[in-house]
């Protein structure tokens, strides 16, 4: 600082070249340098010398501003080269900052492959109606819905119910869930390698990794609540459903998993209701996937890539806490990691924030089954997925309008809008 405020006040050499090397760094700019009570200036912003930059960066940061409003607020007053690095550095190694930091991005979609015949891949899970509990077994190919009303959630009553599905329409190659309990039991585990298909599960607290079957679902019980609501039986609104052609596709779920219509009571010619091959069902089903991935896509961009034993933050809750990587998981955008409490978990790429922090705090994050039950339960495959409307479903039971709704969350937990909200 002392050879610049030299230059400044004697004068700069007519040449770069002739400007000791230290001082270089200030040739483009001279002319706005000037001297005033022992202090540089650049304008009339104050050059801050080495040994108080540290200082600078503490009280810049001190409010926890983002990157760009500490630049901004920086170079409002001071300067010194290289300022803006340091200020990103500064915020990004912030643990408190990290802790409360937004959501990742959205990923490209990565789709569920299409098979090539119906039932070969169904998606299933589990849905609370109307005070009771259902299972959901929706085709990948033909977007063919079935529902079946569980006595209870356990994994006896799941398995009794797929096997009666699979009684109908046949054992399917593959099966995909969520981690759920009655999913991950060591009953499930023996029900699928005594009927011979392959069980795969979603990433854990990543619902849109099995969104057929969640799309699915929200299509069915919309259904059933406005049946309930009309006082309309909701089998034939179910079987209407399924008789409606898809969009793009032109075929109805029953023409590609049945190659026919279903009679239903609209007024149909028997030449209709004949079976029917359809050759190309599966480009234009091809097709309507690739195009909701390309309106996907616009919003969407890749995260960096996580090393194993790298350290980054895993959303918990609300807030992002410490963790390490272990390795990645054998399928796309899954990475198991470990957190401080010593415990192992399996996560989504889009749950996992990269980050510059040199130390993390000692304090032990929230337990993660807090909020994802069954989530330490390892799983075979992992994909972003969205898929369109599915189709309707079979019910064993028939809701009433005088049956209290009870809003529940995914995992069936109740859920109670505040007092404040109550009529």
């Amino acid at each position: 600082m002392r050879l610049v405020m030299n230059c400044v006040q004697t004068g700069w050499p007519a040449e770069i070249r002739h400007v000791p090397p230290e001082v270089r760094k200030y040739w483009t700019f001279r002319e706005e340098l000037t001297c005033s009570d022992g202090l540089l200036f650049k304008s009339s912003r104050v050059v801050v010398p080495h040994s108080l930059r540290t200082d600078m960066l503490e009280r810049v940061h001190e409010s926890h501003l983002g990157i760009v409003k500490c630049k901004e607020r920086a170079r409002d007053v001071m300067y010194w080269t290289g300022m803006a690095k340091d200020i990103e550095d500064v915020v990004t190694q912030c643990s408190v900052c990290n802790m409360f930091k937004r959501n990742n991005t959205k990923e490209p979609l990565i789709s569920h492959e299409i098979p090539d015949r119906a039932w070969a891949k169904v998606g299933v899970d589990l849905f609370h109606y109307n005070q009771g509990d259902y299972l959901m077994c929706v085709d990948y190919f033909s977007k063919f819905p079935e529902i079946a009303k569980l006595a209870q959630t356990t994994s006896g009553h799941v398995v009794t119910a797929f096997k009666s599905i699979f009684s109908r329409h046949g054992i399917p190659d593959e099966v995909v869930s969520d981690n759920g309990p009655q999913f991950s039991s060591a009953e499930f585990r023996t029900f699928t390698q005594h009927w011979e298909f392959i069980h795969t599960t979603s990433s854990p607290g990543f619902p849109q990794s099995n969104g057929q079957s969640e799309r699915a679902i929200q299509t069915v019980k919309n259904l059933l609540k406005k049946a309930a609501e009309c006082q309309n039986d909701p089998y034939i609104a179910l079987m209407e459903y399924r008789n409606a052609p898809l969009d793009s596709v032109k075929l109805s779920p029953a023409q590609l998993l049945m190659g026919r219509r279903l009679k239903t009571k609209l007024p149909t010619s028997t030449q209709l209701l004949r079976p029917q091959v359809h050759e190309n069902a599966h480009k234009h089903i091809k097709d309507r996937q690739l195009k909701q991935k390309h309106y996907f896509d616009r919003g969407a961009k890749h995260l960096p890539v996580l090393e194993e034993g790298e350290r980054v933050r895993v959303k918990v809750k609300e807030n992002w806490q410490p963790a390490t990587v272990l390795k990645s998981h054998d399928t796309p955008r899954s990475f198991v990691i470990k957190t401080p409490d010593g415990n192992t978990y399996r996560r989504n790429r889009r749950h996992l924030l990269k980050t510059r922090e040199k130390t993390f705090t000692t304090q032990s994050p929230p337990h993660l089954e807090d909020y994802d039950p069954g989530e330490r339960q390892p799983a075979e495959h992992d994909a972003s997925f969205q898929t369109p409307a599915s189709s309707p479903v079979k019910i064993s039971a028939t809701p009433t309008m005088n049956e209290e709704v009870v809003k529940r969350s995914r995992v069936g937990r109740g859920i109670k809008p505040p007092s404040r909200y109550s009529p």
